[in-house]
């Protein structure tokens, strides 16, 4: 499927393809999240965001696109060494550090502890007394006092959402939605609370508090959003048991936070259960 005039379909697949076309005798799984990591922080780019991962930084995003550019025959796999295949004009040269595999990763690890802090090999790098500085860098986001938090995904990657989750100290997130199905990379139930789990946030998800899909199908003005989460308001008593359970992970977490799709949290029904949590328990709330 490849050739002079077959491109991947998104810019960031194109730029990635490009990228690892230039690395003569081509690359590590590991290394290639390395390098467009440092390409990214860099200024270079932005297609990707990573998280704090067992290895350093990481994107689940970037990781995806490769899968995806092996399926259509891009890229192929030699000797745990991903390659890209093919013949394509000249394209532009990226500046690429010379470093590879435990040099790759202690240069990063050094230069941004955020990223390493979750990492399982920092003692391959680090003595025991510099291992534990970088893992105490998820400390320094540590907070003691209680707070139900809300979110939405619009317009966030799944690595940018998570690190607003860890940088606000968020140990529990709890998804609102009916059916936490989405179009949107990473933000689909299964995904989410596995990518939640290896950045060290559980996840729930309570149904009971979400709204059918159907009463939004209509929604085109403030006046309809209005009526909807007025009509959504007077069903919370019927729904007690779901806000309760939210209470008692309230209890247990301490920092929680209510997610759905919308960005402005008063065009989504989470406002109605946060300020029903705030008026019933006198709580603390914040909106991401």
């Amino acid at each position: 499927m490849t050739g002079e005039n077959l491109q991947p379909t998104y810019k960031r697949q194109r730029f990635l393809l490009s990228y690892i076309r230039q690395l003569n005798g081509g690359v590590t799984a590991t290394d290639i999240q390395k390098l467009v990591f440092l390409h990214t922080v860099q200024g270079e780019s932005d297609y990707y965001d990573f998280v704090p991962y067992r290895y350093g930084p990481y994107s689940f995003q970037l990781a995806e696109d490769i899968d995806i550019l092996y399926r259509d025959h891009f890229l192929e796999r030699n000797d745990s060494r991903i390659h890209a295949i093919g013949e394509y004009p000249r394209e532009r040269m990226f500046s690429i550090p010379n470093e590879r595999g435990d040099e790759l990763i202690g240069k990063v690890y050094r230069e941004y502890p955020y990223y390493a802090m979750n990492s399982d090999i920092l003692g391959r790098f680090f003595n025991e007394e510099e291992a534990d500085r970088i893992r105490g860098t998820r400390r320094r986001f540590s907070q003691q006092d209680q707070v139900l938090f809300t979110i939405g995904y619009e317009g966030k990657s799944v690595e940018s959402f998570m690190n607003i989750l860890i940088r606000n100290d968020v140990r529990l997130l709890c998804d609102v939605r009916k059916n936490p199905l989405s179009r949107k990379f990473g933000f689909s139930k299964s995904r989410l609370s596995s990518i939640a789990d290896w950045v060290k946030v559980e996840y729930v998800h309570i149904p009971g508090l979400g709204i059918e899909s159907e009463k939004r199908v209509f929604l085109r003005s403030k006046d309809d959003y209005r009526c909807l989460f007025d009509d959504y308001a007077k069903t919370l008593p019927s729904r007690k048991p779901f806000l309760d359970e939210v209470y008692a992970l309230m209890r247990k977490n301490h920092r929680v936070a209510l997610m759905c799709y919308e960005k402005e949290p008063e065009m989504c029904h989470r406002h109605v259960v946060r300020d029903y949590l705030v008026d019933a328990y006198e709580m603390e709330s914040v909106d991401l």
